[in-house]
């Protein structure tokens, strides 16, 4: 199979990084909305949205802020061996390659619900792995949440 690699383009990157910012609201560990970073790179987080609502201001009208840490970017699932494999590996997910239809499939057990990815519709084999792996597990998250 002869493929040409589609390239890391803003707009790949775009439908990669809204994957990542709904796996992000589904995900225990992060649970809340992330916005696109403001330059489109492969390493560039997703960012913490800001909390909507109003501001709680003091006596002398100056806004009043809580302490605590900054909540984590969570990991670069669909640009990161670092990040999918993992992801993979927590949620029990199976990745199962077919070069001769040049296709990836992940799931979590049943066969009929995986999501395959074309490797040609990716920039390389590994970024269609993460594509399958992220959708899988935005699958099995909502599964699990009844969504």
């Amino acid at each position: 199979m002869n493929m040409i690699p589609k390239p890391w383009s803003e707009e790949y990157l775009r439908e990669c990084v809204a994957d990542e910012i709904t796996l992000a609201f589904l995900h225990p560990l992060f649970r809340r909305r992330y916005t696109a970073p403001a330059a489109w790179a492969r390493e560039a987080p997703i960012l913490p949205a800001a909390r909507k609502g109003a501001g709680l201001m003091s006596a002398g009208m100056s806004r009043l802020t809580f302490s605590g840490p900054q909540p984590s970017a969570p990991p670069c699932w669909r640009r990161s061996w670092d990040a999918a494999g993992p992801l993979g590996y927590l949620l029990g997910l199976t990745v199962t390659h077919d070069p001769e239809e040049g296709t990836v499939s992940a799931g979590a057990g049943n066969r009929r619900r995986n999501v395959t990815e074309r490797y040609q519709d990716h920039p390389d084999q590994d970024a269609a792995t993460f594509a399958a792996i992220v959708r899988a597990a935005i699958q099995e998250l909502e599964a699990r949440a009844g969504c």
